[in-house]
């Protein structure tokens, strides 16, 4: 144990010097929750108890194919009219909790700021989603991003997902199987026909013998209109994958682009 003398015979562990600083710091520049603004209590971190509590889970009927919700009354899971119209590459589709309030702004965090120390909270969403849809899956990827876009975030937040929902499925990871080959815009503030021709041609499957006949489940951060996993679906199925199913941890309310 390190003791930091001040002093004379005052004498402090490094552990609580640590909390004392931390303790000036919070009286000094009181924290704020990410999410609605207010004031963090003790033991709170990032976002206040509230917004914590508040996250919406995704039960309810859905769409058997794409995972969205289908309002009350409208019998058991089953496709929906988009579904049927256009059927998707991928088999399955679902997300853990609806992309607002502390999620949405933890997503946001995780992605385009240096807040690794999220990777828990919200795998912890990605890991539920895995133990209840997808035990029995074969292999893990994440949606890859381009070399330019990992060199300028220095880390994939989907393959930390990955990480937490393979452990959950007891699958085996894929680490660089699948590639993003071209560069290109983010999708957000694009509309649906932008986003799907954003993406085309954009992933390869580089390691063909990691998929063939398998069951894969794919993982990203937040489903939206889906464009991008249904091309990372339709090169994963070209390379011989068997089914190819999809976790996000939050799913964007219908319009959100």
């Amino acid at each position: 144990m390190t003791i930091v003398t001040v002093r004379g015979n005052m004498s402090f562990t490094a552990s609580t010097l640590k909390r004392l600083q931390e303790s000036l710091v919070d009286l000094l520049y009181p924290r704020r929750c990410g999410a609605c603004g207010c004031g963090l209590g003790t033991g709170e971190r990032l976002f206040c108890r509230g917004c914590r509590d508040s996250v919406t889970r995704l039960t309810g009927r859905c769409c058997s194919i794409c995972g969205r919700q289908l309002p009350d009354g409208s019998g058991d899971d089953h496709p929906c009219g988009a579904c049927l119209k256009s059927r998707p590459h991928y088999d399955m589709a679902r997300a853990e909790v609806r992309y607002e309030g502390a999620v949405m702004e933890a997503i946001k965090m995780y992605k385009y700021r240096p807040m690794r120390s999220l990777k828990g909270y919200l795998g912890g969403y990605a890991a539920d989603c895995a133990a209840k849809c997808f035990k029995g899956v074969d292999v893990v990827a994440a949606v890859p991003l381009h070399k330019i876009r990992l060199g300028h975030r220095g880390f994939n937040q989907s393959l930390f997902l990955a990480e937490a929902a393979a452990r959950a499925a007891g699958a085996r990871l894929s680490l660089s199987g699948l590639a993003r080959t071209r560069h290109t815009r983010p999708q957000v503030g694009l509309d649906h026909s932008e986003r799907a021709r954003n993406v085309r041609g954009a992933f390869s499957v580089v390691r063909p013998d990691e998929f063939m006949g398998m069951d894969v489940l794919l993982v990203d951060d937040v489903y939206t209109t889906g464009e991008t996993v249904k091309e990372c679906a339709r090169v994963l199925k070209a390379a011989g994958a068997g089914k190819v199913l999809v976790l996000t941890v939050a799913r964007a309310a219908e319009g959100r682009l």
